[in-house]
């Protein structure tokens, strides 16, 4: 078997070229994460806008607490204006839920706290007469479709 030598100066130069690599590979870590935390950034910032669109016309109506329990009133028994109402909380949950979803899913959102989210997504999925006809984001929706569906005939 042949020996082969390989200077001390070769050797400075591989360990160079591999602290670069590895510096490189650091740096494409901390570009994807720094992309996943802006792009989550966004889609709160948006679910904001949506949240001030569903709650802004609420603000002053003392009444309107009555419908965040769902448990606390006959949806057929409410008027039109109290309909409206129910249906705008609802659909503030919608927005809400669908963001923990997206938070969950790129990796924000701890699991102890995905473990209750997903008990209330399914009981705001379980409330019929409020269930907005597949109005959620493509891949919420699809969560959604794998829930239970207690309101199926």
């Amino acid at each position: 078997m042949k020996n082969i030598k390989v200077s001390f100066d070769t050797w400075v130069q591989l360990l160079g070229m591999v602290g670069i690599l590895g510096g490189l590979v650091f740096v494409g870590l901390e570009m994807r994460q720094t992309q996943q935390i802006a792009v989550a950034g966004q889609v709160q910032a948006r679910t904001q806008m949506q949240v001030d669109r569903w709650l802004t016309p609420l603000e002053g109506n003392l009444d309107t607490y009555r419908f965040w329990n769902t448990n606390s009133f006959e949806y057929e028994d409410l008027s039109e204006e109290e309909k409206l109402v129910a249906n705008g909380i609802h659909n503030w949950k919608q927005t809400m839920l669908e963001n923990n979803y997206f938070q969950y899913r790129a990796g924000l959102f701890e699991e102890e706290y995905w473990e209750q989210t997903k008990s209330r997504i399914q009981s705001w999925y379980d409330v019929c007469d409020l269930r907005p006809p597949g109005q959620a984001v493509a891949s919420f929706q699809e969560y959604l479709n794998s829930l239970p569906d207690n309101c199926a005939e």
